[in-house]
């Protein structure tokens, strides 16, 4: 169908970090007209949440350097998608306590994401009260994370209360006017 599935059935251990590999491929090959922009884990254990982002700045290294056909192909599809030679490629972005924010992801909305959350910082954004973030780029924070954005939510078990708000986020969201859906939720679990 084009979409993402609610649920990946992966067992803890299972590689399922690559879903953000095949988020951004399926970005990629849709040339951005349909999957979502920004491609967010979100997990509730800091460490995983480091752990991944190192996954994705290596991810988008090997694109930047672009050695292989098929990092050529992913590097000039971004490239097509963003849509400036002077912005980059890809974003990545840490979102969570007691680390240094960068948020040069919300500052340029047209260039892919891939970032790595804790439940509270992402459920922050979505509220309007994103931790740390001015009163004024609130709004923006908001409107990024609730638009054109696939949630990875991993280890679904400790955060359902999480997972039941974006689930009725979703639902209500619908298809708005025609606009291609572009708010997804895939729930990662054992």
């Amino acid at each position: 169908t084009g979409g993402w599935p609610g649920v990946i059935d992966v067992p803890t251990g299972g590689g399922k970090t690559a879903a953000l590999d095949v988020a951004l491929y399926h970005l990629a090959r849709d040339g951005g007209r349909n999957a979502p922009r920004r491609i967010v884990l979100v997990v509730d254990r800091r460490v995983i949440v480091d752990q991944v982002s190192q996954h994705a700045r290596t991810l988008r290294a090997a694109i930047e350097r672009a050695d292989t056909a098929p990092l050529r192909f992913m590097r000039d599809a971004l490239r097509r998608i963003v849509g400036s030679p002077d912005d980059p490629l890809l974003e990545t972005a840490v979102l969570r306590g007691a680390s240094p924010r960068d948020d040069a992801w919300a500052h340029r909305p047209h260039v892919p994401v891939l970032a790595a959350s804790t439940v509270d910082q992402i459920g922050s954004r979505l509220f309007f009260r994103g931790y740390g973030v001015s009163s004024s780029m609130r709004p923006v924070h908001a409107g990024l994370v609730g638009c054109d954005t696939l949630l990875l939510l991993d280890e679904v078990h400790l955060a359902r209360p999480f997972a039941d708000v974006l689930a009725q986020l979703a639902e209500l969201r619908g298809e708005e006017g025609g606009v291609p859906r572009r708010f997804c939720l895939t729930r990662l679990s054992a």
